[in-house]
């Protein structure tokens, strides 16, 4: 190395070297500044371990102190951290909850709650954005402080009461520290408080039970300072008065003065008040009330305030006048009552029982009841009586006891026992009553219920009932029996024209007739009507039955003398046998009925044995019965038209209508078969009815055709003129339709004309007010007389059928014939013949002055089509019999026209 190298190499390392030296000694300048500092600070540290230390002895003094002061409180003292974990307690809260001190820090106060308790807090918080670890402390911090009632556990394992007080503790700058709670022990007091509800609760359930409610009044203001809750029920009202005169205005006015007297008075006498008055409640009901109360004074005497009670008394004034009612009912009851001891030793009886039975109270009292035993019941009887007496505690039933008098009186008796708290039996009440009266009204009942109060007979019932005997009779001894079903001929003829007097009177005789001629044994009933049955018990044969109805027949033929009139019967008979002809009373009695009928269709006066057929017959009936009901609906009626002609020259001046029906199986059926049926179940008015409309409107309808002016007869059923306004329907029918009246005439048969002839005459007189013309159907076969024929306003005679067909060789219907003719010629009527089916019988009709005939001569019935053309036809000038063939059509023969009609 060079020597300026060097050089530079020494005096480089020369300035290194003062360097470190100047860095060195700036060190131990530093080192010896910290050393200084250090000791300043550790001067300074030491003098606040020694403040800090008697910091810490204060606060270890403070919190001793609190300690102890926390410990001297009888309340539970907990103090909470920020988080509401328990920071400290006092020695109360180890004696008294259950937690060794050890293990109660950083717990919080919950865990001693209940569990339900804590569930509620729990359910109480709002939503919260940090962990609630305790309920408890989030409601404290949430309100700042907390109140409550809770239940902490306690060292012997039971909840007790415990009233909470928390309060939210900060440090100087208002930040939450945590919490002070006092928990203070009340279940004694709790216990207590329960124990006065439950004094409180038992006294209002006791004035409740009792309706007793309190009351106080300030005697200085007049006002009432206290009413208890029973008071607003009692007075079923919640506005309850305020004041004394309130008070007084709930009074019933007839009471409301003493009441207030009685008040005064106690207020003025310092004595306790009592009164009994009715209170006026809301809707007008009343209720009885019992007040009590007494005066309060103050030092000097005055009388500053009263209190009392107002008790509801209805239920004892309603249970007091029903004891009185039980008094005054068992004195003035019509029914006599026994009250007897346990042994049956009678203790009191009433007046009736003495008037019953006769024994005054002296004569029985503390006797046993057996002195009234009849001999109706035997021993055993009244074993049965005592053994169900004292097992069920009564008995009712009728029994025979003995007046003092001696004669046997039936009572209905009703027998309780009475028993005391022991359910042993302290009395017996007998109650019963006399039965002679209901017995008399009970055999007067059965005769009503089972004999005939017109005749005396039995009724359909009690004939009933013996002929079902007599049959179980006869079918275990293997006898016979014989039943005649028996009505009266022309009855109700003489029951309308007389009236129902006369009628009544007549079946009396029938009845008292038979029961003189018929022999013993015979029993006779009277079913209803002019219907006679009577029962022939251990016959021989049908021959005994034939026998009794000859005998019937002959005894009823006799004229009856009534009021006056000389009346003129018959009967019809049917009869049936066992066995043979039913196996029960209602069967046999309906074949008999079935023959009786048959012997009145067969021409009255006879008898007739039932039949097998006339059952057939009967169910035909009833078959044609209901189709004709729906023939009405179903539309399956018609109406045919048989023309009537002038005699003199012709000329068509009407047509008959004639009701038809037409089966939807059957076909064509007879107004024979049908139209009796109707007239018997008033059919026939809707028929007659039908008839009328359809054919008054068929004839405006070929009037309106132009098809010449003529008059339509309708037929009118008696039945029609007795049970309908037939005036009426006619009038209406006639506005209906619009056919003039003089183009319609109605045509009713003679008989139904002379039935209540004074009735009829005043309908046909209204009938003929209507414009429409008369005519008397089938003249000569009725009964006409001719006092009442000519004050008939008709128009027309009809010649029956029965009088034309043998004309003209018959003499009698010629004779008869001649004389309906002059007959209605006198009394200024026209006379139509009907039944023509000859040439010789016109002829010999038009000379003896007939003017109009109807008949298979002229033409046979026509359908509405066929008169249609016959009208157009009738144009012509040719005669009627120059028109229409003479012939019938197929299957019916001249002369079939059915006599029955609409």
């Amino acid at each position: 190395m060079s020597e300026d190298a060097l050089t530079q190499e020494v005096e480089r390392l020369r300035a290194e070297v003062e360097s470190l030296r100047l860095a060195n000694a700036a060190i131990q300048e530093q080192m010896s500044l910290d050393a200084a500092q250090t000791d300043e600070m550790l001067r300074t540290m030491e003098l606040q371990a020694e403040a800090l230390q008697e910091a810490n002895q204060r606060q270890a003094n403070l919190a001793n102190f609190t300690q102890r002061v926390m410990d001297t409180s009888s309340a539970l003292l907990i103090v909470l951290g920020p988080e509401g974990r328990i920071g400290q307690v006092n020695r109360r809260f180890s004696v008294d909850l259950c937690a060794p001190e050890g293990e109660i820090a950083e717990r919080v106060l919950d865990e001693w709650l209940p569990p339900e308790e804590r569930r509620r807090l729990e359910q109480s918080l709002p939503r919260l954005p940090w962990p609630a670890h305790s309920p408890l402390f989030e409601r404290v911090r949430g309100a700042g402080s907390y109140a409550a009632e809770h239940r902490l556990l306690a060292k012997d394992g039971q909840y007790r009461f415990y009233w909470l007080e928390a309060t939210l503790q900060h440090d100087p700058k208002g930040k939450e520290e945590g919490a002070v709670v006092c928990a203070t022990d009340i279940t004694a007091i709790k216990k207590q408080h329960d124990a006065l509800l439950d004094s409180e609760r038992e006294l209002r359930e006791a004035q409740r039970i009792a309706q007793i409610g309190r009351w106080e009044v300030d005697l200085t203001t007049n006002e009432v300072i206290y009413r208890s809750e029973e008071m607003a029920h009692i007075c079923k009202t919640s506005a309850l008065p305020r004041r004394y005169d309130d008070c007084l205005a709930i009074i019933h006015p007839e009471d409301r003065q003493a009441v207030d007297e009685a008040f005064q008075a106690s207020i003025r006498d310092r004595r306790l008040f009592n009164a009994s008055c009715r209170l006026r409640l809301a809707g007008g009901r009343i209720k009885w009330a019992q007040l009590r109360g007494v005066t309060l004074c103050d030092e000097n005497g005055r009388p500053v305030r009263a209190n009392g009670t107002l008790q509801d008394v209805t239920a004892q004034r309603q249970t007091d006048e029903q004891l009185n009612l039980a008094a005054s009912v068992f004195e003035t009851s019509l029914n006599g009552v026994v009250i007897t001891d346990a042994e049956a030793r009678i203790i009191k009886v009433n007046p009736a029982f003495s008037r019953i039975l006769g024994y005054a109270p002296d004569d029985v009292i503390g006797k046993r009841t057996n002195i009234f035993r009849s001999k109706r019941h035997n021993a055993a009887f009244f074993k049965q009586l005592w053994a169900k007496l004292k097992s069920e505690g009564e008995w009712h039933g009728e029994i025979w006891d003995r007046r003092k008098d001696g004669d046997s009186i039936p009572l209905w008796q009703n027998i309780s026992a009475v028993r005391d708290g022991d359910g042993s039996v302290k009395n017996y009440i007998s109650v019963f009553y006399d039965l002679t009266e209901q017995k008399r009204s009970a055999a007067h009942i059965h005769h009503l219920a089972y004999y005939d109060s017109l005749t005396d007979l039995p009724n359909r019932q009690l004939f009933n009932e013996r002929c079902e005997q007599a049959m179980k009779l006869a079918h275990r001894t293997g006898r016979k029996m014989c039943l005649l079903f028996l009505d009266l001929d022309r009855f109700k003829y003489i029951n309308d024209s007389l009236g129902h007097p006369i009628g009544d009177e007549l079946l009396r005789a029938v009845a008292r007739r038979l029961m003189q001629n018929l022999r013993q044994g015979a029993m006779i009933a009277r079913l209803g009507g002019d219907e006679f049955v009577v029962l022939l018990q251990n016959t021989q044969g049908p021959e005994d039955g034939q026998e009794v109805a000859h005998k019937i027949i002959a005894v009823l033929s006799s004229p009856f003398i009534v009021q006056g009139h000389r009346l003129e019967v018959g009967a019809s008979i049917g009869l049936s046998c066992y066995p043979g002809d039913g196996e029960d009373s209602a069967t046999l009695i309906k074949n008999a009925d079935l023959a009786m009928y048959q012997a009145k269709e067969e021409g009255r006066g006879k008898y007739l044995f039932y039949r097998s057929h006339l059952t057939d017959q009967a169910q035909e009936r009833q078959f044609l019965e209901g189709e004709l009901r729906k023939a009405l609906e179903q539309g399956e009626l018609f109406l045919n038209y048989q023309p009537q002609v002038d005699l003199a020259d012709g000329r068509l001046v009407g047509s008959e209508a004639l009701l038809r029906w037409r089966h939807p199986e059957r076909g064509i059926i007879p107004p024979d078969k049908f139209i009796p049926i109707a007239e018997e179940t008033s059919l026939i008015t809707q028929l007659g009815e039908w008839a009328l409309r359809a054919a008054c409107r068929q004839a405006m309808e070929w009037m309106r055709k132009g098809l010449g002016l003529h008059r339509i007869a309708v037929n009118i059923s008696g039945v029609q003129i007795e049970r309908s306004d037939l005036v009426g329907l006619v009038a209406d029918v006639l506005a209906e339709t619009g056919l003039p009246s003089k183009f319609l005439e109605l045509e009713i048969t003679e008989t139904y004309v002379m039935r209540q002839a004074q009735k009829n005459v005043k309908v046909l007189d209204g009938l003929r007010s209507c414009g429409v013309s008369l005519a008397i159907d089938d003249f000569g076969t009725g009964q006409s007389s001719l006092a009442y024929l000519k004050r008939l306003p008709v128009n027309k005679l009809k010649i029956d059928r029965s009088f034309v067909s043998d004309l003209p060789s018959g003499e009698n219907e010629a004779a008869i014939t001649r004389a309906i003719v002059a007959l209605g010629h006198s009394l200024h009527l026209k006379v139509l013949a009907e039944g023509i089916e000859t040439a010789a019988q016109a002829e010999f009709l038009k000379g003896l002055g007939c003017e109009e005939a109807q008949g298979f001569l002229f033409s046979r019935p026509l359908d509405a089509a066929g008169m249609e053309a016959l009208l157009t036809q009738h144009g012509a000038p040719a005669p009627l019999t120059q028109l229409l063939p003479r012939t019938g059509p197929a299957g019916e023969k001249p002369g079939g026209r059915h006599r029955r009609r609409a």
